[in-house]
């Protein structure tokens, strides 16, 4: 492959394949790749991890043994003989930067590597890196994809579509209920090769998807959507050309979701998406949604009570990689963050990991139907100079933990906290810095009480806060009911980290939390 794999700069177990919820699935003329798997470690739930895996979707590209190496792992082949249409397990790190490798395959690990590409991986993320033929003069480039970990609303499963098809033209996907129940949906329209949905949610029950491409392929597959499952459904040409695909659990299904400690109350399942009727009156984490009069059961039914809204999420969050400045972090001596850097690629750039970065996989416009009621649509700081766009939507991962962004300039919102402006806390996310310095919420402990901030909305409205304080607290020591506990007033609080950088786990010791309310 050499000059022809192409590299973008941009931020950032066990075999198991062909599955949504652990229900097989009925696949199109599809031959899958084996891969094997070496010195790998499963999917955990340990804080300050985050999960990659690799997906081969260049029909270009000869089979390859892919290599990983990192700041606590030495070059270790991860998967053998991966050839197009293959997704190898996940690989569970401690978060931070990784550089993924390619040799021929067979060839050894001290061969020159056909290509070799960095990713930044924060805690509580998962990842797959892919490797698509959409480069310069259709050269192979790797991207990065975002997986979901958190697992989806009881009831309902989380599906996307990858379009790994190469030269079949633009596809589009269409679910429909081969019971009649549920009207079809919409998953994908225009896909273009080398590019994703969003998540859509779909109901629990077997569904039908139907496959179409502009160039005039056609295909039908039966997918068995269960209760709490998140997956990909990757669509790529079989041998003969024709479309084959296959459905990949992601990592909320991956990983399995922890069981409750001992002794520990059950946690409720997340609400159902909010409805224009209901978003006028948000449900705060851990407080009783309330019935209308007419929705009550009489005391002689049976009639089940409404269900809570999910529990707060545990401790606090990891929002940054330990990027800022020599002259920030006051680590000049032997042994300071940036020496462990330099020891872990080498003297040279001091935030450069020794390879290009991946660039994002671009995802599509959703088709799917969004949930009902309005959302935060933009976050304006005019103290500190933020002024940012669609902030996407974060909920509580298969750790009990809060999701951060994966994507350091962008903001999050907890979409189990009140919609900024409404009565209720309102919990968005952004991190401090990544690898390079500074990142979208690096600023945020410069706010002052009185600073003003403005949340967009889109109903059009927007929702005006004064800062009240800014405070730090222990991750251990998250003060969860000040953060998400239930408030009879519209109320804001801004997260990142901060404190100090521990450099075992790679991870700040500390959370900052601005609290505002209504000006």
């Amino acid at each position: 492959m050499g000059d022809k794999f192409h590299m973008g700069r941009q931020r950032a177990g066990h075999r198991r394949w062909l599955w949504i919820g652990g229900s097989a699935v009925a696949v199109l003329a599809v031959a899958v790749g084996t891969v094997g798997v070496v010195g790998v470690r499963e999917a955990t739930a340990d804080p300050g991890t985050g999960m990659l895996r690799l997906a081969h979707l260049s029909p270009n590209t000869p089979a390859v043994d892919m290599y990983a190496t990192g700041s606590t792992l030495p070059l270790t082949k991860v998967a053998s003989d991966v050839s197009y249409r293959a997704v190898s397990p996940y690989l569970t790190e401690p978060a931070g930067t990784y550089r993924i490798q390619g040799r021929t395959a067979g060839a050894p690990a001290s061969s020159p590597p056909l290509f070799d590409v960095a990713v930044d991986l924060p805690a509580g993320s998962a990842q797959t890196a892919t490797f698509v033929d959409i480069g310069p003069n259709g050269a192979t480039q790797a991207q990065v994809l975002d997986d979901e970990t958190a697992p989806a609303a009881a009831g309902s499963g989380a599906l996307r579509i990858v379009q790994a098809a190469a030269e079949v033209g633009p596809l589009d996907v269409e679910a429909s209920d081969p019971s009649g129940h549920d009207a079809d949906i919409p998953l994908a329209r225009t896909l273009f090769y080398g590019s994703a949905t969003p998540y859509a949610t779909v109901a629990a029950h077997p569904w039908s998807l139907r496959l179409t491409t502009r160039s005039g392929k056609e295909s039908t597959l039966q997918v068995p959507v269960t209760s709490t499952s998140v997956a990909s459904l990757v669509v790529t040409r079989g041998a003969d050309g024709d479309l084959a695909a296959q459905v990949v659990p992601d990592a909320a299904s991956a990983a399995g979701v922890p069981s409750p400690a001992p002794g520990a109350p059950p946690v409720a399942a997340p609400p159902a998406p909010r409805t224009a009727e209901s978003s006028a009156a948000p449900v705060a984490p851990g407080s009783q949604a309330p019935q209308p009069p007419s929705a009550q059961a009489a005391p002689e039914t049976s009639t089940p009570p409404a269900p809570k809204a999910p529990s707060p999420p545990d401790g606090g969050i990891g929002a940054g990689l330990g990027g800022t400045s020599r002259e920030d972090l006051g680590v000049f001596a032997a042994g300071g963050i940036w020496d462990t850097i330099e020891s872990w690629f080498g003297a040279g750039s001091e935030a450069d990991p020794g390879a290009p970065f991946a660039v994002r996989m671009p995802l599509a416009i959703a088709t799917a139907p969004p949930a009902g009621g309005p959302h935060p649509t933009s976050l304006d700081i005019p103290a500190i100079g933020l002024d940012v766009g669609n902030p996407i939507d974060l909920r509580i991962d298969y750790r009990g933990a809060l999701q951060v962004p994966t994507d350091y300039t962008q903001v999050g919102w907890f979409t189990s906290s009140a919609v900024p402006g409404d009565p209720g806390s309102s919990v968005m996310v952004g991190h401090v810095d990544d690898r390079n310095g500074p990142a979208v919420f690096g600023r945020l402990d410069d706010l002052k009480p009185g600073d003003t901030i403005e949340v967009g909305r889109s109903d059009g409205g927007t929702a005006r806060f004064g800062v009240d304080s800014v405070e730090t607290f222990g991750k251990d020591n998250l003060p969860t009911e000040r953060v998400y506990g239930p408030t009879t007033t519209p109320s804001l609080r801004l997260m990142t980290c901060g404190g100090p950088f521990d450099q075992a786990t790679l991870n700040y010791r500390d959370n900052i939390v601005v609290f505002a309310t209504p000006r």
